[in-house]
């Protein structure tokens, strides 16, 4: 274009911008401009009131990169500030610049995205904005947020930091451009909910969410940016800072709450209202109000009094005025061409629209059906004027948007019968159909024999009344209450109450469940439940694995029942699979080694299958996966390493797999933690300690990105625990006392706070004890006989405990007998045989009946050559020959067994040898 229409464009501009805004389209209509230099008018007025949010400078000051002017040229450009060397810029604003700029170092090759505060307005109020910035970015590390780099000042004294550059889109533009369907635009906002919610228990409001600070990056990570005008949620920071963020009025008008535009007090709410906007343009392509923000005042008036469309409605609305333009175009004679951008422009002041809004996808899959009901009410509980009635926080945002993908009641409608009925009826759409066929044949026999069983029919619907209400009841405790409270950490109890009182329902109704399928599967979910909170090894419980087991066992009966009679039903077949999965874990936890590779056995062949059956399924795979693991946990316990790295290898080749198709998929992210674990043990069985160390590295880092993203989970609070018990013991078999000792006893204050949440959690205890006992170990590597005693005597304590509440569980029984041993060695040590001896009797007589009950495990085996051996040499310090002697013989028959079938650990190659030795000695 040449310069003197850009000297024409300018006069344009000053003197529409001198104007009402309700007068500037019927001026320009009468100007009788080109469509070029319309359109290049319209961009510049529009960019004039996005510049608001830029402390209000004019839209021609701000189009300077329009013009062919050289001088114009950003001076900062090329400039190196500290390591960083400014290549050019992203973007500004009314505080400050963003740069694109790359580290000048040379210790490596980073970008970033480095922040200015404006010279012009250097002040010390905005200064401290610009610091809480930091502080804010600085103390936010979660995978979807942009994190703090670095930060400084420049040599004039300018504040500046660097965050992490994302290269991405908006997250509509990205929505658009890769034409994601109605699921997928969920699903990806719902980790950006994630993420505001991260913020929001880290005592932070964003205040200024909109798509273009929630950048997709190529892959389909979401990252929040700019924090620029966040408040931290502090009774100190309220009474500092609050009236200076107030006074800059930093917004964007068009996602902006009720209270923002009102100057009220701001909290978590004011974010919940944006996401809801994000979410209403996600789905409709437009925001409830754009049509009013081109003129502050109508913006205000429209956020604060009136009441927003339905997302569905919009569709329809834009839908009817594209259609509209469309045959405005058609009804245009040639002739009139030239006067087409003036009608458009009346017809879209008619309707109400501004037309460059027009974008809706129709790639997207989905139309203002698809949005009625659930998402619509979704989207306007989010967006209700009064904080109190919106989502209490993105987490429950989020959580309904799960429910309406899963198919099940959204909290945003009224909860009534006709409602629930609807969701399970499309959750359900086979089974009530041969329903209502079933219905209709019982009803024709019902009228044929109306006038015989007037009284049996009444008789009967009570009773089926009563059936249904007592059904119901169970389901919603078992299905709606319990899981809002199944990983809050201290709940054990409560959940206890819960199971057992739904269990007591339907188990009422158990006698008539021979022909209802629905119904014992019901029945199984409830026992499997039970069976976890009792001691089944799937979650924290109150350890009575005996219990666990037994409910566990009623479930497996149903179970299979129900797949024998419908074995295509995928759902029956999962459900089966993850109880002989349970089921399998739990017998391994009891000593009961066969019984638990049956179980195992099992649950593979079904797992295989669904793979199989669901080949693009990432869940299947990821199930596998874990049931590889676990199933390999039985040969590496027994020595038996090669075979146990065969199943791990495959399960994390197959996590492998997943990860680069969904990287940020939590699932998939624990089985890549519990699957380095259990590799690391492999490997240390064959003496490859950097190997398994580098393995628990990689799980830790991950436990704790988990941990850090779910803080009340307690499962995956708990495998951080386990990750770093599974090094103490690494360094416990590699001998370096140092730092087994250093590794050991950081894993006992976990369990040690959490019990006092939940003191009857058995397997909180058992953690405990396990870590005073590897802790006791430890200590004997570095040959400090006092403290090995004090640990091992702490672990003795707490097994104790658990043993008397559970008296037939062998597998506390084998750990109170290895407890015993190892402070048995250390009173050997300061010279204390008889303590010694009565203490290594106790645990060979525990031994000798758990190793005849499951001869599978060879590792008990070993715990009794040890004990053996550790006897004879008490029996040798009280100066007793034939009992050592005989004692040594029994340590030796055992050793020289486990070596010809090749169970000796790398670490014990030295065993006979040393117990050769032990009796040559005791001979003399």
């Amino acid at each position: 274009m040449a310069n003197d229409d850009w000297e024409k464009i300018k006069e344009i501009v000053e003197s529409v911008l001198s104007r009402k805004a309700i007068e500037r389209n019927d001026f320009l209509d009468s100007l009788n401009l080109s469509v070029e230099m319309r359109g290049e008018i319209d961009s510049l007025i529009a960019f004039d009131d996005e510049s608001a949010d830029f402390l209000n400078q004019s839209a021609v000051n701000y189009s300077q990169d329009f013009f062919d002017d050289e001088d114009l040229i950003n001076p900062l450009i090329g400039q190196k500030i500290g390591v960083y060397t400014i290549q050019s810029e992203l973007g500004f604003g009314g505080m400050g610049a963003v740069y694109l700029a790359e580290r000048n170092d040379g210790k490596f090759d980073q970008k970033v995205a480095l922040k200015f505060l404006k010279r012009e307005i250097n002040t010390s109020a905005l200064r401290r904005r610009f610091k809480q910035e930091r502080e804010i970015l600085g103390s936010l590390e979660h995978p979807n947020i942009a994190r703090l780099i670095d930060a400084g000042t420049t040599d004039d004294k300018i504040p500046y930091f660097a965050m992490e550059y994302v290269e991405g889109l908006p997250i509509d533009e990205y929505c658009r451009k890769n034409k994601l369907n109605l699921n997928q635009r969920l699903d990806l906002f719902r980790i950006v909910c994630s993420a505001v919610d991260f913020a929001h228990r880290n005592l932070i409001v964003h205040r200024d969410l909109k798509p273009s600070n929630v950048l997709v990056s190529e892959n389909g990570t979401p990252k929040l940016l700019d924090f620029g005008i966040s408040k931290i949620l502090s009774e100190e920071f309220e009474q500092v800072n609050s009236a200076t963020v107030t006074k800059l009025g930093v917004m964007t008008p068009g996602y902006a709450s009720p209270e923002q535009l009102q100057s009220k007090s701001v909290t978590t709410a004011t974010d919940i209202y944006s996401l809801g906007i994000i979410l209403f343009e996600l789905l409709s392509g437009h925001r409830p109000f754009e049509s009013k923000e081109g003129d502050l005042q109508q913006i205000f008036q429209a956020v604060l009094e009136n009441e927003p469309p339905l997302p569905s409605e919009m569709i329809e609305t834009v839908s009817k005025t594209l259609k509209q333009i469309t045959e405005a175009k058609t009804e245009l004679k040639p002739a009139e061409n030239k006067d087409l951008n003036t009608k458009l422009n009346k017809l879209d002041r008619e309707t109400g629209q501004n037309r460059l809004q027009y974008t809706i996808s129709a790639d997207a899959n989905f139309n203002s059906q698809s949005l009625r009901g659930d998402l619509d009410n979704i989207v306007l509980k989010a967006i209700r004027k009064e904080p109190e009635r919106r989502y209490s926080s993105a987490e429950n945002f989020s959580e309904d948007i799960k429910k309406y993908l899963r198919g099940l009641p959204v909290s945003a409608r009224p909860n009534t019968f006709s409602y629930r009925a609807e969701k399970f009826v499309k959750r359900n759409r086979a089974s009530v159909f041969a329903g209502f066929l079933i219905f209709i044949a019982v009803l024709g026999g019902i009228v044929a024999t109306l006038w015989q069983s007037q009284i049996a029919k009444t008789e009967r619907l009570k009773a089926e009344k009563r059936f249904n209400e007592v059904r119901r009841f169970a389901n919603s405790n078992l299905f709606e209450v319990y899981p809002e409270i199944e990983n809050l950490e201290g709940s054990i109890k409560a959940r206890e109450k819960i199971l057992i009182n739904s269990l007591e329902y339907l188990d009422s109704l158990s006698k008539e469940a021979a022909g209802d399928l629905e119904l014992q599967s019901e029945l199984a979910t409830a026992y499997e439940k039970i069976g976890d909170v009792q001691g089944a090894l799937n979650y924290s419980s109150l350890g009575n694995i005996k219990a666990g087991l037994e409910s566990y066992g009623k479930a497996t009966s149903l179970r299979e029942s129900v797949f024998s009679a419908n074995d295509k039903n995928l759902d029956y077949k999962e459900r089966l699979a993850n109880n002989y999965y349970v089921t399998g874990r739990t017998l391994w936890n009891n000593t009961q080694t066969k019984e638990a590779e049956n179980a195992f056995e099992k649950s593979l062949k079904l797992r295989r299958e669904l793979v199989l059956d669901l080949p693009d399924s990432i869940d299947a795979k990821n199930r596998l996966a874990v049931l590889l693991i676990d199933y390999g946990a039985i040969p590496a316990f027994n020595f038996q390493a090669e075979k146990a790295l065969e199943l791990f290898n495959q399960a994390i080749e197959i996590i492998k797999t997943l990860r680069q198709k969904e990287p940020d998929n939590t699932d998939i992210k624990k089985s890549l933690a519990r699957g380095l674990r259990v590799l690391s043990k492999a490997k240390s069985a064959i003496g490859d300690y950097d190997g398994g160390l580098n393995a628990l590295n990689q799980a830790l880092e991950v436990s704790k990105e988990l941990a850090t993203q779910f803080p009340a989970d307690f499962k995956i609070q708990r495998s951080v625990w386990l990750t770093e018990s599974m090094t103490c013991e690494l360094f416990i078999d590699k001998g370096d006392a140092i730092k087994s000792i250093e590794s050991c006893i950081k894993t006992i204050n976990f369990p040690n706070i959490a019990l006092l949440k939940e003191p009857e959690n058995g397997v909180l205890a058992y953690d405990l004890a396990i870590s005073h006992f590897n802790t006791s170990r430890g200590f004997r590597l570095a040959e400090k006989p006092a403290e090995t005693i004090i640990e091992a005597t702490k672990a003795i304590d707490v097994m104790s405990k658990l043993s008397k509440k559970n008296p037939e569980d062998s597998e506390y029984k084998r750990n109170l007998a290895i407890y015993e041993t190892e402070k048995s060695r250390a009173l050997i040590n300061i010279n204390q045989p008889e303590k010694a001896i009565s203490g290594l009797e106790n645990a060979i007589s525990t031994l000798i009946p758990i190793i005849e009950s499951d001869k599978e495990s060879t590792t008990f085996q070993y715990d009794l050559c040890i004990a053996y051996q550790y006897s004879a040499s008490a029996y040798s310090q009280i100066g007793n020959k034939k009992n050592a002697i005989l004692n040594i013989d029994k340590a030796l028959t055992i050793a020289n067994n486990l070596k010809t079938s090749n169970l000796l650990r790398t670490s014990d190659g030295d065993l006979i040898s040393q117990l050769k030795n032990e009796k040559a000695e005791y001979s003399k």
